[in-house]
């Protein structure tokens, strides 16, 4: 097989074309230029970032007749010859060659003078697959090496190694590389093979690539065959469609709308989307993992701004995601990815992850149907937005005026016909002072309203006791709606209802409270509950002296008024 994969084509062959680890290669370079070169090394690191390319480095520089500022010279016989080729330089895979007898027989060899080189250079990778009983055999020649004998560990989990070979190392530990310098390198290796990319693709498959520059040139080595010609020849351009095609993945506007259903809650459309990307043939689990991503970005532009630097991304891009996330509240995003993060490692052990996909978006999409404090905190941050937009007209105001023309009736036969005078003209004189702002503010339902002459009436045993259950069994269902019913004033039994009374300060609540979709769970709490006794909720114009004690706080969050 005369074609070379692109990763080993251009492996970097001096400390300076080693990427991302000055850190790394500046120590090196000046062991190699004073001399102080010590017996053993240990590389750590995640997959792709360097480890094994800088021992090969190392072994032809500590074996260089004439380095050059550190590095090795390139002309020499020592430079020339191939790692994999010599005598003097040996490679040990330590996953296939764990055992004791193994490392014995590696170790007994190492006694000899190097044969053609100054040094004997052993590279031993993925070390942490070595046994315990070799691992044991290893330390002996560490603790006594011979004096032409370097020996370099390299491998992916340095805390599986024991301690005691640890400590006869001078570890070195590689850093995952930047989305920036795979980029740049990755286009530096395109160019050499006779190709471009665009900017944006090649965003895309550094990002991919996982801080991996091996995986980043295989991904780009991959793309390079997918822009093949019928003919067999290659393209000049790889185009971002070309890369999301080969990573499976979609493209950013698609993620932006779907983003979007999920926001705004519309199960048609998240659906819809689902329903495109698994008859696009996209792997679901590759789908999740974007849409992870997309989502975190999301949330750090809703904490942190304009952060392009962090999230690797173009102005125009940043943009869109601030847009994006000033529509959703924190806890919103907080929870949808809370969720997909869960998902993710469930994905692998179902066999339909698709329907796996749908539950979890749909529980994401209703949390006034979720009982958790991650929901409770993303329902009321909705509703603190829909309050300050003036979005909370009700759908049926002529049942909110029966409502109040029958609550205003109770109270009236309980009292006076002067009550009665005294709050037809205070509700006339409210209505008068209130009209300038009707235009500016939406209609809200007219409440049934009692006078400040109105006595509430003491609440009996009997009432408080069927308060009581009426609000555990409403807490069950509905916490945020319960603590909306907490913050009324009094209550009492009249004519078999539980009368929930509201003062004007809280005349919000008890708005949220007498919507018609509220009220229906009301009656429904009221039914499992306290049944055949109702629940009557009235607004008082004053404030209401018979108050009771009221919770001042929840959960350690202090209550305020919306």
């Amino acid at each position: 097989m005369s074609y070379h994969a692109l990763y080993r084509q251009y492996r970097p062959s001096r400390f300076c074309e080693v990427v991302g680890q000055e850190h790394i290669t500046d120590v090196l370079r000046n062991q190699i230029r004073t001399g102080r070169i010590a017996h053993a090394y240990l590389f750590s690191g995640s997959r792709g970032t360097g480890k094994t390319s800088t021992a090969r480095i190392l072994a032809r520089a500590v074996n260089c007749l004439d380095p050059k500022d550190g590095e090795p010279c390139g002309k020499c016989a020592a430079c020339l010859t191939d790692v994999s080729e010599s005598i003097d330089i040996i490679e040990m895979d330590a996953a296939s060659n764990s055992k004791v007898d193994e490392m014995r027989a590696l170790l007994e060899k190492a006694e000899f003078a190097p044969i053609y080189l100054k040094t004997k250079v052993y590279i031993i990778d993925e070390a942490h697959m070595l046994s315990k009983s070799a691992n044991n055999a290893l330390l002996k020649t560490l603790e006594e090496p011979p004096a032409h004998v370097v020996f370099i560990l390299a491998t992916t989990e340095p805390q599986a190694l024991p301690a005691t070979i640890l400590s006869r190392c001078q570890r070195f530990d590689f850093r995952r590389l930047s989305v920036h310098n795979l980029a740049a390198n990755t286009r530096r290796v395109l160019r050499s093979a006779g190709a471009e990319i665009e900017d944006e693709a090649l965003m895309c498959i550094a990002r991919a690539a996982d801080g991996g520059m091996r995986d980043c040139l295989s991904i780009a080595d991959q793309c390079l065959s997918f822009c093949g010609d019928a003919d067999g020849t290659e393209q000049k351009l790889i185009t971002q469609q070309d890369v999301l095609s080969v990573l499976g993945s979609m493209n950013a506007d698609f993620l932006f709308d779907f983003a979007d259903s999920v926001l705004h809650s519309d199960t048609a459309a998240v659906m819809k989307n689902i329903e495109q990307v698994v008859s696009g043939g996209r792997d679901i689990g590759v789908f999740v993992q974007d849409l992870s991503n997309h989502f975190r970005s999301l949330l750090l532009a809703k904490v942190c701004g304009s952060c392009a630097d962090i999230l690797d991304c173009t102005q125009d891009t940043m943009e869109r995601y601030l847009a994006q996330a000033e529509s959703a509240g924190k806890a919103r995003l907080e929870r949808t990815l809370d969720a997909l993060m869960q998902l993710q490692p469930n994905l692998r052990w179902v066999t339909m992850p698709r329907v796996l996909l749908e539950s979890t978006l749909l529980k994401v999409c209703h949390p006034d149907e979720q009982t958790d404090m991650t929901a409770l905190i993303d329902r009321m941050e909705e509703l603190e937005r829909r309050l300050k937009s003036g979005a909370f007209v009700s759908a049926e105001p002529k049942a909110a005026s029966d409502s109040a023309q029958s609550s205003g009736s109770r109270s009236d036969n309980s009292n006076n016909s002067n009550n009665s005078d005294n709050s037809g003209n205070k509700e006339a004189g409210s209505a008068s002072s209130e009209n300038g702002k009707a235009a500016a503010e939406p209609a809200l339902p007219t409440p049934p309203v009692v006078s400040d002459s109105f006595e509430v009436p003491a609440a009996t045993p009997e009432a408080e006791e069927l308060f009581r259950t009426f609000m555990a069994a409403l807490m069950k269902t509905d916490m945020m709606l319960g603590i909306q019913i907490q913050l009324a004033a009094a209550h009492w039994l009249e004519n078999e209802n539980l009368f929930i009374c509201f003062d004007k300060s809280k005349r919000s609540n008890y708005n949220y409270a007498n919507t018609p979709e509220v009220k229906a769970k009301l009656r429904r709490a009221a039914g499992e509950s306290i049944a055949p006794h109702g629940v009557e909720l009235v607004l008082k114009d004053g404030s209401v002296v018979a108050k009771k004690d009221v919770p001042t706080e929840l959960f350690g969050v202090e209550i305020t008024e919306v």
